[in-house]
């Protein structure tokens, strides 16, 4: 793939591609290969998908990019909390995830119910088997990455990355209770950024934070998915692995069902430009 160096060359590649592949396609830029991988399937040609390399050159190329580009090229980014801060604002040829990324999204579209037919045996049982066992799953992943997503929230104005990929999710979660203890991981996480901000003022930038479930960032609920499954039932599948099953698991009728379809669509209908198929 493409690795692009500034938003200018960027635009240019998009552009080329656009008018090399006729007057009624349309280029889709997206952050990274994942999310390419999320819509390949569903496109009319797997090169009219370019991803940018990262969000902040996404961004910045539509910032940069003028009325006649505009009318060529769409942009899909996560919303990654942005939103929520007021430092991001979708536009027809930007759109937003409509929770905090590509994963959280792609969970509200009945995809775990699939996975889990596929993974737990006891899920085949019957319906309403499978769906206690999706309802379960599903608050408890939720009960776990909600505190993970507040601490990503909080640590995001200071610049430091927290490194959540690596924290272990045994070590905070009750299971009796099924919650996290949010007070150690507090603690634990303030010495990624002790050199930014003391503890008092860390807890009050955490406490701080809305406590809603669009906290969740969806690479957390895959990881809490993962280790829920392994905990809970003896199935052992990675958290990457869960994601390709989440991507490959998404059919056309689901796809329909998702906002950031029902906006790409109504770019294209507005600029006579397609990516997906009509």
């Amino acid at each position: 793939m493409p690795e692009y160096t500034n938003a200018f060359e960027l635009l240019m590649d998009a552009e080329l591609r656009a008018d090399g592949l006729g007057e009624s396609r349309g280029i889709l830029v997206v952050e990274g290969p994942d999310d390419k991988r999320v819509f390949a399937r569903h496109v009319r040609d797997h090169a009219q998908i370019l991803p940018a390399g990262g969000r902040k050159l996404l961004i910045s190329a539509h910032q940069k990019a003028n009325a006649e580009q505009r009318g060529k090229i769409i942009f899909v980014t996560d919303c990654d909390y942005e939103v929520r801060r007021g430092a991001l604002a979708g536009a027809p040829d930007l759109i937003i995830t409509t929770l905090t990324d590509m994963e959280s999204d792609l969970l509200t579209l009945g995809l775990l119910e699939t996975l889990v037919l596929d993974l737990v045996p006891r899920a085949l049982e019957s319906r309403s088997s499978c769906q206690q066992i999706v309802s379960r799953l599903r608050s408890d992943a939720e009960a776990i990455a909600l505190p993970l997503g507040r601490l990503r929230m909080a640590a995001q104005p200071l610049g430091v990355p927290l490194h959540l990929e690596d924290l272990k999710l045994a070590r905070y979660w009750n299971t009796s209770t099924r919650s996290m203890d949010l007070g150690k991981l507090i603690r634990a996480m303030h010495t990624k950024v002790a050199d930014e901000i003391g503890a008092s003022k860390w807890l009050k930038l955490v406490e701080q934070t809305p406590g809603d479930s669009g906290m969740c960032h969806g690479k957390d609920l895959v990881r809490a998915l993962s280790f829920l499954l392994r905990e809970n039932h003896r199935v052992e599948v990675t958290a990457e692995s869960l994601a390709r099953m989440m991507r490959s698991a998404l059919t056309s009728e689901a796809l329909e069902t998702w906002d950031v379809i029902r906006r790409i669509r109504a770019w294209q209908v507005a600029n006579q430009r397609y990516v997906l198929g009509v």
